[in-house]
């Protein structure tokens, strides 16, 4: 045992000599500039191929005679920019490379499979899909092997990569993969989170109040076991995570499970710990009497719930980075993973790159609206018929503007009712972008019919026409009503004004009546929509874990802020209900809608009973709408739904959040709590402890 321990302290020694960073710098540098120098130069290669691919195939037609899809279907090669795409086994496709009216069925899926001989052997696929992510990686990946380096750890993390090898090699022999993925994950999560703890603490050493408490904060979180219980339990469940995915779903759903699980319990565990270990940090030092020598120091009190607050912040960042960062590999790792064979298989893979893995804006159809001189007549024609309102001299200004409202959206809902037999023409504007860039449309719908009975399946008919009513392309849809259903689109159906029109023709039996109700089709405002790629995947997943952060910075400001004159437990207490408060508020605010008192005019006030229903019912509904007015745009910033429906997070949203959360909700938090800690006798308060 003195042996390995002699080894270890002059490996130590040697881990901290300068000519061994500057070698092992040097090293890595090299390595690293060889292996992503050369993925980078592939993965721009294929980006501009794919690029002159999707341009050059983009409108191809075998039945009007076009050269490249002619070729395509006779040799299974095409000639772009001289150079040779395709091969015999584009001759016998394992799914129809052409729909009946002739255009390419899935351009996206075509160029991925004329690339695939380009991508080496040796080299995953995500990293070469494209530059941006390589680059991110290369980054990521030299950042981390310098801090190792350079912190003078390497030897605690070639033990560590020993330690996890050994687990891993164990699993490699019983074949079990996604085992494998958990012990590495496990074993490198956790030293990655010691090393940027580590890199934290220097950060925060300067000698500046702020700091300095910033600083004990972060040393705390790394000791105390309130934090390091749900730490530990994130770093381990996280990489097992993977192993509860099930591999006989479509590829796009595992993906969209994985993203839901994996972002839902970083949240909700790193959220657990902020509320926990911010009013433990605070409320412990008080009742322990620490606080004194604090406060007894130079050290005023905003200084002191500043430290506290950026030392939280800095915990969860340091959590997010792991987490974030094992998601998004996995996430990278799922997308390569084989799809079923056939149709199936190809629609599969091709959801996953359109549908879940990119950044995409909704755009719903242009609604005809009411004039407003058709409008204004109808509001009075409505008042006239009103037994009530029309003894009135004059009707208030909110019941009017209540009656557009209601007028507006029953003449919309008409637009979104198709009759049997019937059908509808709707019209998509603003496409101009989607039109240059080429990438793929999806029209997403949910419709409703008769008793909604999802046992069953309809039928209805989607005929895409230019703006000469000239039908373009025409796709008969089997729906079951309830479920949502997707078509993905090409940009040719785009004219060049930026409109996409497209007609919805009920199919279901005309005029025939079921149960007395006849079988119109309807859909709500949100259930018709078309959505195209807007931005990355990347770029929206970061956008998503900073709006995370924003998230844990309010709760790290609110456990604090109670902390100032409540005990640990009742801290806690009252922290969590407005943590739960705040992710209720959207579902209250919805459920508002449809709780309203009797009016006060048309109350029995002699009957008792109906009296104390309506005060109840009255204070119930206004504490909930004080609730929803001061809580509820916490629960509205949801980016883990975003990033499983493919979902553009935009920043102009995450500024927003800065703001309303970031600043005005954590400011006040930590204003409330300065105020607190500024009157409050500490020494006669603690001493109670």
């Amino acid at each position: 045992m003195q042996a390995f321990l002699n080894i270890y302290r002059r490996l130590d020694r040697i881990q901290r000599l300068m000519w061994f960073k500057l070698a092992a710098t040097a090293l890595v540098l090299a390595g690293c500039g060889f292996v992503f120098g050369s993925l980078l130069a592939k993965s721009y290669s294929l980006d501009s191929q794919r690029q002159a691919l999707t341009t050059a195939l983009a409108g191809q037609n075998l039945n009007r005679g076009d050269e490249l899809a002619v070729a395509l279907k006779n040799t299974g090669q095409v000639f772009i920019n001289n150079r040779t795409y395709g091969g015999p086994e584009f001759l016998n496709p394992p799914a129809p490379l052409f729909d009946p009216d002739g255009n390419i069925a899935a351009p996206t899926w075509l160029v991925e499979w004329m690339l695939e001989d380009q991508r080496p052997a040796w080299a995953p696929t995500w990293l070469l899909e494209q530059p941006r992510t390589t680059w991110m990686l290369a980054a990521v990946f030299t950042a981390w092997l310098l801090l190792i380096i350079w912190m003078e750890i390497a030897l605690p993390f070639a033990l560590t990569a020993l330690g996890t090898a050994i687990p891993v090699g164990i699993a490699s022999l019983l074949d079990a993969r996604q085992a494998m993925l958990a012990f590495a994950g496990i074993g490198l999560l956790t030293f990655t989170f010691v090393l940027l703890t580590r890199a934290a603490l220097i950060l925060l050493h300067p000698a500046n109040q702020v700091l300095a408490v910033a600083h004990t904060v972060v040393k705390e979180a790394s000791r105390r076991g309130i934090s390091l219980v749900f730490i530990i339990v994130l770093l381990v469940v996280l990489p097992l995570l993977p192993m509860a995915l099930d591999p006989g779903s479509p590829l796009r759903f595992r993906i969209q499970t994985f993203i839901s699980l994996s972002l839902g319990l970083t949240f909700t565990v790193a959220a657990i710990m902020t509320l926990f270990f911010s009013c433990a940090s605070v409320a412990f030092e008080i009742r322990d009497r620490q606080i004194w020598h604090l406060m007894t120091k130079p050290l005023a009190r905003l200084n002191y719930l500043l430290g506290k607050w950026i030392g939280v912040l800095t915990v969860n960042f340091i959590i997010l980075i792991v987490a974030g960062v094992s998601t998004f590999t996995f996430i990278q790792y799922l997308r390569t993973l084989p799809v079923a064979a056939g149709e199936a298989g190809q629609l599969d893979a091709l959801a996953v790159n359109d549908e879940v893995l990119t950044a995409r804006i909704g755009s719903p159809p242009l609604y005809a609206q009411l004039e407003p001189e058709v409008l204004r007549q109808r509001v009075n024609q409505k008042i006239q018929n009103d037994p009530e309102l029309s003894l009135l001299q004059e009707v208030p200004v909110m019941l009017r503007k209540q009656m557009e409202r209601e007028l507006q959206e029953e003449f919309q809902l008409r637009q979104r009712a198709i009759a049997p037999g019937q059908g509808a023409l709707y019209t998509f504007t603003g496409l101009q972008e989607a039109r240059r860039l080429s990438s793929t449309l999806t029209l997403k719908y949910r419709f409703h019919i008769l008793r909604d009975d999802e046992h069953q399946t309809f039928r209805a008919l989607f005929r895409f026409v230019d703006d000469q009513g000239r039908v373009l392309w025409e796709y008969p849809s089997t729906y079951v009503p309830t479920l949502t259903h997707s078509i993905p689109l090409g940009t040719a159906l785009i004219a060049e004004d930026g409109a996409l029109r497209v007609a919805v023709i009920n199919l279901h039996n005309p005029g025939q009546r079921t149960e007395g109700l006849v079988a119109a089709l309807n859909f709500e405002e949100k259930d018709f929509e078309l959505l195209y790629k807007a931005g990355s995947f990347e770029g929206n997943f970061f956008r998503a874990l900073l709006t995370m952060w924003i998230k844990l910075a309010v709760l790290s400001a609110l456990g604090i802020a109670c902390a100032t004159f409540l005990s640990f437990p009742v801290a806690c207490l009252l922290s969590f209900t407005i943590f739960i408060s705040g992710v209720l508020g959207p579902f209250l605010a919805e459920a508002l809608e449809w709780y309203y008192p009797p009016e006060t005019s048309k109350m029995d006030w002699a009957n008792v009973g109906l009296v104390i229903r309506w005060v109840f019912e009255t204070c119930t509904r206004a504490i909930a709408q004080f609730i929803v007015f001061l809580l509820s745009s916490f629960g509205e910033y949801r980016p883990k739904q975003n990033l499983i429906e493919g979902r553009l997070i935009e920043w102009t949203a995450v500024l927003e959040g800065v703001v309303k959360l970031g600043l005005v909700w954590s400011g006040l938090s930590l204003l409330v709590g300065y105020i607190v800690l500024r009157k409050r006798q500490l020494a006669i308060y603690s001493g109670q402890g």
